[in-house]
């Protein structure tokens, strides 16, 4: 049976859209069923609802290539299409997010959009229906995937996860010109979940129209509701399917914008997600996905450099390809083999010179064992030939010359004012020798001067587990970092997670970190 006029104004009336109105319109008219007259009979029934007061509007996105303004056809339904070539209908300049509309506040909505940074924002059609009091959109046989205004609040809260891209226009002139547009919406999004959110605020009325369903929202209210949502959680029109590459790669950018408030680097071990420098890429984005761009090289990827793996290049690859960088890198050296003095200096040395190929400053040595002797000596043997730029790092480990804090602290005072040497401080290992790290360690030594990380990694007591998740060991984390936070510390703090492994462990850590980070 076929779909009259007059059924379809019934129909739209019976949801609330009534005259005065200005009406943005999403649609289908597939989903309407069989229309008698087709796209046009829709834009009738439209206008008659409306009356001569009301203003109707539609989106007139374009596809790809060169936009222009009286040529390139809206790609977003044919009813859309069929507005833009009616007689009269006027249609915005704007390379990604073109309108069209047709009455009083035609012009309201159209006019100096091109002139604007960004697609849907204020000044957009979009962000201008959101002030009128007589603004609405209308959902017809399409859903919330489709409602361009959605994107409006993403851009009121300045969403992390917007781009900035370029698109092409052919101007007045007839010239081809290129546009920077900011805040642009990125991929997928879950607007379908609003749903919940717009019924319960009483923004939207829904109803049928044909075989369509039909969602009549106001504007206004539509853009409080979600912009509020936002604000309470940024990954809130984003969906949690982990298999969801658009979305989780979105919600590594929250994260990354979240860590950006900081003034130290976020960093990782990458050996704890990889002991293949040919498999970095997977670990790397593992990293990248908890917002994470920096990683630290240990003591097995660091040795596979040093050795000239052929998974050198894998990385150098996966490192540009997902824009990351590196906090430092581990000589490769066992701790047995570093009071060798002249096997350190020179394997010391050559990491040095991987360091500054890798457009790092740090060079980590192990710890070597308890019974060795003159480890300042050792340090200064290593620090020998690094070269302008790097630093050479050792870590507190129990069992080894850099057990306690008076330990360390007594072998960097000695060494620090003739070497570029620095601290790694691992509040689990002090705790894991007896030590309280912060009430203890960091209040009696002069650690603090020389530490240029501080790693995420929490332990017990002697008798207790050695390694915890963050704030669930006598590591006094949270401590650590909220004190060093206190002195702008602005080196690396970097997730370390002990005897614990792979990609399940890595996001429980980051998960902690972050929970660490908010309690600090």
């Amino acid at each position: 049976m076929s779909l009259t006029k007059q059924q379809i104004i019934d129909d739209l009336r019976a949801i609330g859209v009534g005259p005065g109105m200005t009406l943005m319109v999403h649609s289908s008219l597939s989903a309407l069923g069989h229309v008698e007259g087709g796209a046009q009979t829709v834009i009738d029934a439209l206008l008659e609802c409306i009356g001569p007061e009301g203003t109707l509007a539609m989106p007139a996105i374009s596809g790809g290539g060169v936009f222009e303004i009286d040529r390139s056809p809206s790609t977003v339904g044919a009813i859309t299409e069929a507005f833009r070539l009616r007689p009269g209908v006027k249609r915005s300049f704007h390379p990604t997010h073109s309108a069209c509309a047709i009455g009083p506040k035609a012009d309201f909505l159209l006019e100096d959009t091109l002139d604007q940074p960004t697609a849907i924002g204020t000044e957009s059609p979009w962000g201008r229906l959101a002030r009128l009091p007589e603004g609405h959109v209308l959902l017809l046989g399409v859903d919330q995937d489709r409602n361009t205004l959605l994107h409006y609040p993403e851009e009121i809260v300045r969403a992390p996860y917007l781009n900035t891209i370029e698109r092409q226009y052919r101007d007045e002139d007839g010239q081809v010109r290129t546009k920077t547009i900011e805040l642009f919406p990125g991929p997928h999004r879950d607007f379908i979940g609003l749903e919940p959110l717009l019924r319960e605020g009483k923004a939207m009325r829904v109803g049928r129209v044909g075989d369509a369903m039909a969602r009549l929202m106001h504007a206004g209210t539509t853009v409080e509701i979600v912009t509020e949502a936002l604000r309470a959680d940024p990954a809130a029109v984003l969906c949690d399917n982990p298999l969801c590459d658009d979305c989780v790669m979105q919600r590594a950018r929250i994260k990354e914008h979240d860590l950006e408030q900081y003034e130290f680097t976020a960093s990782a071990l990458l050996d704890e997600l990889t002991d293949d420098l040919e498999q970095s890429r997977g670990a790397l984005m593992t990293v990248r996905n908890e917002g994470i761009r920096t990683v630290e090289l240990g003591p097995s990827l660091g040795a596979q450099l040093a050795a000239g793996s052929a998974g050198r290049e894998a990385l150098l690859a996966a490192l540009e390809e997902l824009a990351m960088d590196v906090s430092a890198i581990h000589c490769g050296l066992a701790p047995g083999e570093i009071a060798d003095r002249e096997v350190a200096r020179q394997r010391v040395s050559h990491a040095s010179q991987l360091a500054r190929d890798l457009g790092c400053e740090l060079v980590l040595i192990p710890s070597p064992p308890a019974d060795s002797a003159s480890p300042a000596e050792i340090l200064r043997s290593a620090c020998a030939d690094v070269g302008d730029g790097v630093t050479v790092v050792f870590e507190n480990v129990p069992g080894s010359v850099w057990t306690t804090g008076d330990q360390c602290d007594e072998t960097l005072l000695e060494v620090g004012e003739q070497c570029p040497v620095g601290f790694a401080f691992n509040p689990a290992h002090f705790a894991n020798a007896g030590e309280r790290p912060f009430l203890q360690t960091w209040r009696s030594t002069k650690l603090k001067r020389f530490t240029r990380i501080i790693y995420i990694t929490d332990g017990g007591f002697p008798g207790r587990p050695r390694y915890t998740l963050p704030l669930e060991g006598n590591g006094e984390v949270k401590e650590i970092v909220s004190i060093f936070r206190a002195r702008t510390f602005d080196g690396f703090v970097t997730l370390k997670m002990g005897d614990r492994r792979g990609a399940e462990q890595f996001r429980c850590q980051a998960a902690a970190f972050r929970r660490l980070l908010a309690e600090s």
